[in-house]
Protein backbone atom coordinates (compact mmCIF):
# COMPACT_ATOMS: atom_id res chain seq x y z
CA UNK A 1 0.00 0.00 0.00
CA UNK A 2 1.72 3.05 -1.38
CA UNK A 3 0.04 5.16 1.80
CA UNK A 4 1.56 3.20 4.24
CA UNK A 5 5.10 3.15 2.51
CA UNK A 6 4.96 7.00 2.61
CA UNK A 7 4.01 7.03 6.02
CA UNK A 8 6.60 4.74 7.44
CA UNK A 9 9.04 6.65 5.21
CA UNK A 10 8.03 9.98 7.10
CA UNK A 11 8.47 8.51 10.82
CA UNK A 12 11.78 7.04 9.58
CA UNK A 13 12.67 10.36 8.26
CA UNK A 14 11.61 11.95 11.12
CA UNK A 15 13.30 9.37 13.61
CA UNK A 16 9.83 8.34 14.96
CA UNK A 17 10.15 4.40 14.18
CA UNK A 18 12.52 2.44 15.79
CA UNK A 19 11.19 -1.26 14.72
CA UNK A 20 10.38 -1.25 11.15
CA UNK A 21 8.69 -4.35 11.28
CA UNK A 22 6.68 -3.55 14.32
CA UNK A 23 5.46 -0.69 12.75
CA UNK A 24 4.70 -2.61 9.07
CA UNK A 25 2.80 -4.91 11.98
CA UNK A 26 0.80 -2.62 13.48
CA UNK A 27 0.09 -0.28 10.37
CA UNK A 28 -1.66 -3.19 8.51
CA UNK A 29 -3.44 -4.42 11.46
CA UNK A 30 -5.17 -1.54 11.75
CA UNK A 31 -5.21 -0.40 7.88
CA UNK A 32 -7.31 -4.28 7.36
CA UNK A 33 -4.23 -5.06 4.80
CA UNK A 34 -2.24 -7.60 3.78
CA UNK A 35 1.49 -7.16 6.17
CA UNK A 36 3.91 -5.89 3.00
CA UNK A 37 7.70 -5.28 2.27
CA UNK A 38 8.86 -1.68 2.50
CA UNK A 39 10.13 0.17 -0.01
CA UNK A 40 11.07 4.12 0.33
CA UNK A 41 7.98 6.38 -1.11
CA UNK A 42 8.15 10.23 -1.59
CA UNK A 43 5.54 12.13 0.22
CA UNK A 44 3.99 15.07 1.18
CA UNK A 45 3.18 14.62 4.63
CA UNK A 46 -0.46 16.72 4.98
CA UNK A 47 -1.23 15.58 1.79
CA UNK A 48 -1.03 11.96 2.88
CA UNK A 49 -2.00 12.71 6.09
CA UNK A 50 -5.30 13.75 4.27
CA UNK A 51 -5.04 10.84 2.13
CA UNK A 52 -5.24 8.67 5.01
CA UNK A 53 -7.83 10.00 7.27
CA UNK A 54 -10.10 9.60 4.01
CA UNK A 55 -8.97 6.12 3.18
CA UNK A 56 -9.98 5.08 6.67
CA UNK A 57 -13.14 6.92 6.71
CA UNK A 58 -14.27 5.11 3.20
CA UNK A 59 -13.69 2.13 4.00
CA UNK A 60 -15.28 2.22 7.68
CA UNK A 61 -12.19 2.55 10.43
CA UNK A 62 -13.79 5.26 11.94
CA UNK A 63 -16.64 7.53 11.96
CA UNK A 64 -18.43 9.84 11.66
CA UNK A 65 -16.13 11.96 9.50
CA UNK A 66 -15.69 14.97 11.41
CA UNK A 67 -12.80 16.92 12.45
CA UNK A 68 -12.63 15.21 16.15
CA UNK A 69 -13.51 11.51 14.66
CA UNK A 70 -10.50 12.55 11.95
CA UNK A 71 -8.02 13.81 14.59
CA UNK A 72 -8.88 10.95 16.98
CA UNK A 73 -7.97 8.29 14.05
CA UNK A 74 -4.88 10.59 12.85
CA UNK A 75 -3.77 10.06 16.50
CA UNK A 76 -4.03 6.47 16.43
CA UNK A 77 -2.05 6.39 13.35
CA UNK A 78 1.03 7.89 14.49
CA UNK A 79 0.76 5.76 17.77
CA UNK A 80 1.10 2.51 15.64
CA UNK A 81 4.65 3.55 14.54
CA UNK A 82 6.21 5.97 17.57
CA UNK A 83 7.73 5.21 20.86
CA UNK A 84 5.01 4.06 23.23
CA UNK A 85 4.38 5.74 26.25
CA UNK A 86 7.06 4.16 28.72
CA UNK A 87 9.83 4.09 25.65
CA UNK A 88 9.02 7.78 25.85
CA UNK A 89 9.70 8.21 29.52
CA UNK A 90 12.88 6.04 29.43
CA UNK A 91 14.25 8.60 26.50
CA UNK A 92 13.58 11.13 28.05
CA UNK A 93 14.94 10.42 31.41
CA UNK A 94 18.31 9.28 29.60
CA UNK A 95 18.55 12.38 27.47
CA UNK A 96 17.97 14.62 30.13
CA UNK A 97 20.57 12.85 32.42
CA UNK A 98 23.03 13.88 29.48
CA UNK A 99 21.65 17.32 29.01
CA UNK A 100 17.95 18.72 29.62
CA UNK A 101 17.96 20.71 26.34
CA UNK A 102 18.78 17.24 24.55
CA UNK A 103 15.51 15.84 26.34
CA UNK A 104 13.21 18.65 25.95
CA UNK A 105 14.04 19.00 22.46
CA UNK A 106 13.19 15.12 21.54
CA UNK A 107 9.60 15.54 22.76
CA UNK A 108 9.39 18.67 21.45
CA UNK A 109 10.43 17.36 18.21
CA UNK A 110 7.97 14.41 19.08
CA UNK A 111 5.09 16.18 19.58
CA UNK A 112 5.53 18.24 16.23
CA UNK A 113 6.53 15.25 14.46
CA UNK A 114 3.21 12.89 15.16
CA UNK A 115 1.19 16.28 14.76
CA UNK A 116 0.01 16.41 18.50
CA UNK A 117 1.28 19.68 17.96
CA UNK A 118 -0.42 20.79 15.38
CA UNK A 119 1.79 23.36 13.37
CA UNK A 120 -0.50 23.67 9.72
CA UNK A 121 -3.23 24.85 12.32
CA UNK A 122 -1.33 27.02 14.42
CA UNK A 123 0.17 28.46 11.15
CA UNK A 124 -3.06 30.13 10.65
CA UNK A 125 -3.20 31.89 13.47
CA UNK A 126 -2.81 36.10 12.82
CA UNK A 127 0.44 37.65 14.41
CA UNK A 128 1.25 41.20 14.42
CA UNK A 129 3.18 43.21 17.31
CA UNK A 130 1.31 46.46 18.68
CA UNK A 131 3.48 49.48 20.18
CA UNK A 132 1.33 50.15 23.39
CA UNK A 133 3.17 52.42 25.96
CA UNK A 134 4.39 49.47 28.01
CA UNK A 135 6.32 48.45 25.20
CA UNK A 136 5.69 45.88 22.31
CA UNK A 137 2.38 43.59 23.35
CA UNK A 138 2.45 40.24 21.18
CA UNK A 139 -0.67 40.29 19.46
CA UNK A 140 -2.62 36.34 17.98
CA UNK A 141 -5.87 35.65 16.52
CA UNK A 142 -6.23 32.11 17.70
CA UNK A 143 -7.72 30.22 14.98
CA UNK A 144 -7.46 26.71 16.81
CA UNK A 145 -9.28 27.14 19.96
CA UNK A 146 -12.27 28.01 20.68
CA UNK A 147 -13.16 30.86 23.15
CA UNK A 148 -14.15 30.27 26.45
CA UNK A 149 -17.03 31.71 28.62
CA UNK A 150 -15.88 33.16 32.27
CA UNK A 151 -19.18 31.71 33.28
CA UNK A 152 -18.23 28.54 31.61
CA UNK A 153 -14.99 28.17 33.42
CA UNK A 154 -16.31 28.81 36.76
CA UNK A 155 -19.15 26.19 36.48
CA UNK A 156 -16.48 23.61 35.26
CA UNK A 157 -14.37 24.70 38.97
CA UNK A 158 -17.71 24.05 40.85
CA UNK A 159 -18.81 20.97 39.25
CA UNK A 160 -20.16 18.24 41.99
CA UNK A 161 -17.45 15.70 42.52
CA UNK A 162 -20.11 12.99 41.95
CA UNK A 163 -20.33 13.87 38.36
CA UNK A 164 -16.80 13.34 37.92
CA UNK A 165 -15.84 9.99 36.06
CA UNK A 166 -15.05 7.17 38.18
CA UNK A 167 -12.09 6.22 35.56
CA UNK A 168 -10.02 7.63 33.27
CA UNK A 169 -9.18 11.62 32.62
CA UNK A 170 -11.40 13.84 34.91
CA UNK A 171 -10.54 16.60 32.71
CA UNK A 172 -8.67 17.84 29.84
CA UNK A 173 -5.10 17.79 31.58
CA UNK A 174 -5.48 14.58 33.80
CA UNK A 175 -2.19 12.58 33.08
CA UNK A 176 -5.14 9.53 32.06
CA UNK A 177 -5.59 11.93 29.26
CA UNK A 178 -1.89 10.21 27.36
CA UNK A 179 -3.00 7.56 25.35
CA UNK A 180 -6.15 7.49 25.11
CA UNK A 181 -8.85 7.37 21.86
CA UNK A 182 -11.59 9.69 22.56
CA UNK A 183 -10.18 12.72 22.76
CA UNK A 184 -7.55 12.24 19.93
CA UNK A 185 -4.73 12.30 22.08
CA UNK A 186 -3.30 8.58 21.51
CA UNK A 187 -0.13 10.02 19.93
CA UNK A 188 0.25 12.53 23.36
CA UNK A 189 3.31 11.29 25.22
CA UNK A 190 4.17 13.27 28.92
CA UNK A 191 6.95 12.29 31.41
CA UNK A 192 7.39 12.69 35.11
CA UNK A 193 8.94 15.88 37.04
CA UNK A 194 9.63 15.99 40.51
CA UNK A 195 8.67 19.56 42.03
CA UNK A 196 8.48 20.14 45.59
CA UNK A 197 8.82 16.53 46.43
CA UNK A 198 5.50 15.78 44.65
CA UNK A 199 5.12 13.98 41.05
CA UNK A 200 4.16 16.06 38.84
CA UNK A 201 3.97 15.86 34.71
CA UNK A 202 5.27 17.95 31.83
CA UNK A 203 3.91 18.08 28.06
CA UNK A 204 3.73 20.12 25.50
CA UNK A 205 0.52 22.20 24.46
CA UNK A 206 -1.33 21.33 21.64
CA UNK A 207 -2.15 24.85 20.76
CA UNK A 208 1.63 26.32 20.87
CA UNK A 209 0.19 29.90 21.95
CA UNK A 210 4.38 30.65 22.12
CA UNK A 211 7.94 29.07 21.42
CA UNK A 212 7.37 25.68 23.16
CA UNK A 213 4.62 26.07 24.92
CA UNK A 214 4.69 23.22 27.79
CA UNK A 215 2.23 22.65 30.56
CA UNK A 216 3.21 20.68 34.59
CA UNK A 217 -0.06 19.03 35.24
CA UNK A 218 -0.45 17.67 39.08
CA UNK A 219 -0.42 13.70 39.11
CA UNK A 220 -3.40 14.13 41.22
CA UNK A 221 -6.46 15.83 40.05
CA UNK A 222 -7.20 18.86 42.54
CA UNK A 223 -8.28 22.35 42.28
CA UNK A 224 -6.14 25.04 41.06
CA UNK A 225 -4.46 26.42 44.65
CA UNK A 226 -1.86 28.92 45.01
CA UNK A 227 0.38 28.80 48.51
CA UNK A 228 3.47 29.18 49.63
CA UNK A 229 4.75 25.95 48.20
CA UNK A 230 3.75 26.88 44.53
CA UNK A 231 7.62 28.92 44.81
CA UNK A 232 8.95 26.07 45.80
CA UNK A 233 7.56 24.26 42.89
CA UNK A 234 8.33 27.11 40.25
CA UNK A 235 12.07 27.33 41.02
CA UNK A 236 12.37 23.59 41.66
CA UNK A 237 11.47 24.07 37.59
CA UNK A 238 14.05 26.49 36.87
CA UNK A 239 16.66 24.06 38.45
CA UNK A 240 15.76 21.51 35.98
CA UNK A 241 15.51 23.51 32.99
CA UNK A 242 17.19 26.89 33.31
CA UNK A 243 16.41 28.06 30.20
CA UNK A 244 12.63 27.93 30.47
CA UNK A 245 10.24 30.49 32.12
CA UNK A 246 7.29 29.41 34.47
CA UNK A 247 4.16 30.92 35.46
CA UNK A 248 0.92 29.85 36.97
CA UNK A 249 -3.18 31.12 36.29
CA UNK A 250 -4.31 32.83 39.57
CA UNK A 251 -6.52 29.93 40.78
CA UNK A 252 -10.04 31.89 41.38
CA UNK A 253 -12.97 32.54 38.65
CA UNK A 254 -12.84 35.31 36.45
CA UNK A 255 -9.27 36.41 36.98
CA UNK A 256 -7.53 32.64 36.57
CA UNK A 257 -7.02 31.02 33.60
CA UNK A 258 -9.07 28.73 31.38
CA UNK A 259 -8.67 25.83 33.22
CA UNK A 260 -9.19 25.83 37.22
CA UNK A 261 -10.01 22.27 37.80
CA UNK A 262 -6.84 21.24 37.71
CA UNK A 263 -3.63 21.97 39.60
CA UNK A 264 -0.92 23.18 36.63
CA UNK A 265 1.55 25.89 35.43
CA UNK A 266 2.55 26.83 31.79
CA UNK A 267 6.46 27.16 31.05
CA UNK A 268 8.63 27.51 27.45
CA UNK A 269 11.53 28.99 25.56
CA UNK A 270 9.67 32.45 24.74
CA UNK A 271 10.51 35.97 26.16
CA UNK A 272 7.23 38.06 26.73
CA UNK A 273 6.78 41.73 26.84
CA UNK A 274 6.21 41.56 30.55
CA UNK A 275 10.57 40.64 30.79
CA UNK A 276 11.73 43.56 29.28
CA UNK A 277 9.11 46.08 31.10
CA UNK A 278 10.37 49.35 31.88
CA UNK A 279 10.68 50.03 36.03
CA UNK A 280 8.78 52.63 37.97
CA UNK A 281 10.66 52.08 40.86
CA UNK A 282 13.10 50.17 42.36
CA UNK A 283 12.63 49.54 45.95
CA UNK A 284 16.75 48.34 46.39
CA UNK A 285 18.34 45.32 48.11
CA UNK A 286 16.68 44.00 51.02
CA UNK A 287 18.43 40.38 52.54
CA UNK A 288 19.76 40.16 49.13
CA UNK A 289 16.96 40.19 47.02
CA UNK A 290 16.13 43.70 44.55
CA UNK A 291 12.53 44.98 44.57
CA UNK A 292 10.79 46.40 41.70
CA UNK A 293 8.08 47.89 40.67
CA UNK A 294 7.15 47.28 36.77
CA UNK A 295 5.46 49.71 34.32
CA UNK A 296 3.09 47.69 33.61
CA UNK A 297 -0.70 48.00 33.10
CA UNK A 298 -1.36 44.89 35.73
CA UNK A 299 0.18 45.72 39.19
CA UNK A 300 3.35 43.57 38.84
CA UNK A 301 5.99 43.53 41.56
CA UNK A 302 9.60 41.93 40.50
CA UNK A 303 11.85 40.21 43.17
CA UNK A 304 15.34 39.51 41.70
CA UNK A 305 18.26 37.49 43.77
CA UNK A 306 20.51 34.69 43.30
CA UNK A 307 19.56 33.28 46.66
CA UNK A 308 16.09 31.58 46.48
CA UNK A 309 15.72 31.23 50.18
CA UNK A 310 15.56 35.39 50.71
CA UNK A 311 13.57 35.21 47.29
CA UNK A 312 10.89 32.16 48.17
CA UNK A 313 10.63 34.22 52.01
CA UNK A 314 9.78 37.56 50.46
CA UNK A 315 7.71 35.98 47.58
CA UNK A 316 5.49 34.86 50.19
CA UNK A 317 5.33 37.62 52.53
CA UNK A 318 3.71 39.90 49.38
CA UNK A 319 1.59 36.76 48.51
CA UNK A 320 0.11 36.84 51.96
CA UNK A 321 0.03 40.74 52.32
CA UNK A 322 -1.89 40.90 49.52
CA UNK A 323 -4.27 38.63 50.60
CA UNK A 324 -5.25 40.71 53.14
CA UNK A 325 -5.05 43.98 51.70
CA UNK A 326 -7.88 46.08 51.68
CA UNK A 327 -8.32 49.78 50.29
CA UNK A 328 -12.09 50.81 49.41
CA UNK A 329 -10.66 53.61 47.52
CA UNK A 330 -9.49 52.12 45.29
CA UNK A 331 -12.29 49.15 45.08
CA UNK A 332 -9.82 46.53 46.85
CA UNK A 333 -11.35 44.66 48.40
CA UNK A 334 -9.83 41.35 49.77
CA UNK A 335 -12.70 39.28 51.49
CA UNK A 336 -16.66 38.80 51.40
CA UNK A 337 -18.26 35.66 51.36
CA UNK A 338 -15.15 34.63 49.49
CA UNK A 339 -11.59 35.34 49.24
CA UNK A 340 -11.16 37.87 46.00
CA UNK A 341 -7.11 38.06 45.95
CA UNK A 342 -4.66 36.14 44.53
CA UNK A 343 -1.36 36.39 42.19
CA UNK A 344 0.01 35.61 39.05
CA UNK A 345 3.45 34.20 39.68
CA UNK A 346 6.00 34.20 36.74
CA UNK A 347 9.45 32.79 37.65
CA UNK A 348 12.35 32.70 34.97
CA UNK A 349 16.82 32.71 35.33
CA UNK A 350 17.87 35.92 33.71
CA UNK A 351 21.65 36.38 33.46
CA UNK A 352 22.10 34.39 36.31
CA UNK A 353 19.51 35.56 38.31
CA UNK A 354 16.14 34.06 39.67
CA UNK A 355 13.37 36.72 38.60
CA UNK A 356 9.82 36.15 40.13
CA UNK A 357 6.97 38.57 39.11
CA UNK A 358 4.16 38.74 41.37
CA UNK A 359 1.11 40.07 39.37
CA UNK A 360 -1.61 41.39 41.87
CA UNK A 361 -5.17 39.88 40.98
CA UNK A 362 -8.62 40.78 42.65
CA UNK A 363 -12.04 38.96 41.15
CA UNK A 364 -14.49 40.94 42.96
CA UNK A 365 -17.67 42.13 40.89
CA UNK A 366 -20.15 45.00 40.94
CA UNK A 367 -23.48 46.58 40.09
CA UNK A 368 -21.27 48.52 37.75
CA UNK A 369 -19.53 45.60 37.03
CA UNK A 370 -20.65 42.79 36.91
CA UNK A 371 -18.09 40.48 34.97
CA UNK A 372 -15.26 42.00 37.45
CA UNK A 373 -14.06 45.36 38.41
CA UNK A 374 -10.60 44.11 37.17
CA UNK A 375 -11.50 42.34 34.28
CA UNK A 376 -12.08 43.55 30.66
CA UNK A 377 -14.88 45.72 31.30
CA UNK A 378 -17.81 45.69 29.02
CA UNK A 379 -16.98 48.31 26.31
CA UNK A 380 -13.57 46.01 25.32
CA UNK A 381 -15.51 42.77 25.45
CA UNK A 382 -16.35 42.67 22.14
CA UNK A 383 -12.51 42.24 21.02
CA UNK A 384 -12.12 40.18 23.94
CA UNK A 385 -14.62 38.32 27.24
CA UNK A 386 -12.42 35.64 28.01
CA UNK A 387 -10.48 35.62 31.55
CA UNK A 388 -6.79 37.13 31.68
CA UNK A 389 -4.85 34.55 32.27
CA UNK A 390 -0.88 33.81 32.94
CA UNK A 391 -0.79 34.57 28.71
CA UNK A 392 -2.45 37.75 28.83
CA UNK A 393 -1.13 38.94 31.65
CA UNK A 394 2.71 38.27 30.29
CA UNK A 395 1.55 40.72 27.25
CA UNK A 396 0.60 38.01 24.27
CA UNK A 397 -2.92 38.73 22.91
CA UNK A 398 -5.22 35.14 22.67
CA UNK A 399 -8.08 36.19 20.83
CA UNK A 400 -10.81 34.78 19.43
CA UNK A 401 -11.14 33.38 16.01
CA UNK A 402 -14.07 35.03 15.13
CA UNK A 403 -12.04 38.74 14.88
CA UNK A 404 -10.67 37.64 11.84
CA UNK A 405 -13.74 37.52 9.79
CA UNK A 406 -15.66 40.43 11.79
CA UNK A 407 -11.95 42.79 11.24
CA UNK A 408 -12.17 41.89 7.36
CA UNK A 409 -16.58 42.63 7.74
CA UNK A 410 -15.89 45.93 10.16
CA UNK A 411 -13.31 46.87 6.91
CA UNK A 412 -16.48 47.12 4.45
CA UNK A 413 -18.61 48.61 6.93
CA UNK A 414 -16.16 51.65 7.86
CA UNK A 415 -15.43 52.28 4.00
CA UNK A 416 -18.88 51.96 2.56
CA UNK A 417 -21.59 51.09 5.37
CA UNK A 418 -22.02 47.67 4.57
CA UNK A 419 -23.35 46.30 7.71
CA UNK A 420 -23.60 42.58 9.00
CA UNK A 421 -25.53 41.31 12.24
CA UNK A 422 -22.15 39.56 12.92
CA UNK A 423 -20.83 43.52 13.68
CA UNK A 424 -23.23 44.61 15.97
CA UNK A 425 -21.26 44.33 19.09
CA UNK A 426 -18.37 46.43 17.15
CA UNK A 427 -20.93 48.74 16.35
CA UNK A 428 -20.22 51.90 19.03
CA UNK A 429 -16.57 51.09 18.22
CA UNK A 430 -16.42 51.18 14.61
CA UNK A 431 -18.63 54.12 14.59
CA UNK A 432 -15.90 55.96 16.14
CA UNK A 433 -13.24 54.37 14.23
CA UNK A 434 -15.48 55.97 11.01
CA UNK A 435 -14.84 59.42 12.44
CA UNK A 436 -11.10 59.76 12.46
CA UNK A 437 -11.16 58.50 8.83
CA UNK A 438 -7.72 56.67 9.51
CA UNK A 439 -8.39 52.94 8.70
CA UNK A 440 -7.81 51.70 5.32
CA UNK A 441 -6.90 48.16 5.80
CA UNK A 442 -7.09 45.63 7.93
CA UNK A 443 -3.47 46.05 9.25
CA UNK A 444 -4.94 49.79 10.43
CA UNK A 445 -7.54 47.70 11.96
CA UNK A 446 -4.88 45.55 13.83
CA UNK A 447 -3.36 48.46 15.50
CA UNK A 448 -6.87 49.70 16.65
CA UNK A 449 -7.30 46.28 18.47
CA UNK A 450 -3.91 46.45 19.91
CA UNK A 451 -5.07 49.83 21.45
CA UNK A 452 -8.24 47.58 23.03
CA UNK A 453 -5.78 44.79 24.32
CA UNK A 454 -3.93 47.55 25.70
CA UNK A 455 -7.25 48.86 27.61
CA UNK A 456 -8.08 45.39 28.26
CA UNK A 457 -4.61 44.64 30.20
CA UNK A 458 -5.37 48.48 31.84
CA UNK A 459 -9.01 46.78 32.78
CA UNK A 460 -7.31 44.29 34.95
CA UNK A 461 -4.80 46.10 36.86
CA UNK A 462 -5.77 46.75 40.31
CA UNK A 463 -3.55 49.68 41.05
CA UNK A 464 -4.32 51.69 38.21
CA UNK A 465 -1.29 53.54 36.61
CA UNK A 466 -2.63 57.56 38.24
CA UNK A 467 -1.38 59.37 41.02
CA UNK A 468 -4.15 57.60 43.39
CA UNK A 469 -2.92 53.83 41.99
CA UNK A 470 0.79 54.52 42.32
CA UNK A 471 0.64 56.37 45.84
CA UNK A 472 -1.23 53.31 46.94
CA UNK A 473 0.63 50.54 45.72
CA UNK A 474 4.63 52.12 46.94
CA UNK A 475 2.53 52.52 50.45
CA UNK A 476 1.56 48.74 50.19
CA UNK A 477 5.27 47.63 48.93
CA UNK A 478 6.42 49.64 51.57
CA UNK A 479 4.29 48.23 54.03
CA UNK A 480 5.50 44.55 53.03
CA UNK A 481 9.30 45.65 53.45
CA UNK A 482 8.52 47.21 56.49
CA UNK A 483 10.23 50.77 55.38
CA UNK A 484 6.98 52.78 56.21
Amino acid sequence: MNLLNQLISYGIDKKIITNLSESILKLSSLFKVESFDFHAEPYVIDDLLENLLDYGFKHHLFSPDTIMERDCFEALIFDQIMHTPEETKQQFNKLFNQDPNLAVHYLYELSKNVNYIKTKRLNQNIKWVYDSVYGPLQMTINLSKPEKDPKDIAKALSKPKDLEVKHGPKCVLCKENEHRYENARMNLRIVPMTLGNELWHFQYSPYGYYNEHSIILSDEHRNMKLSHQTFDYLLDFLELMPEYFIGSNADIPIVGGSILNHDHFQAGRHTFPIQDAKIIKNYGMQNQVEIKHLDWPLSTIRLKSKNRIELTRLACEFFDAWKSYTNLELDIIAKTDQIHQTITPIARIHKGFYELDIVLRNNRTSKQYPDGIFHPHQDVQHIKKENIGLIEAMGLAILPGRLKEELELSLQYIQNGKEDQSLEQHKPWLDELKKKMTIQTVNDLYIEVGKVFTRVLEDSGVFKLNDKGMNAIDSFILEVLHQK
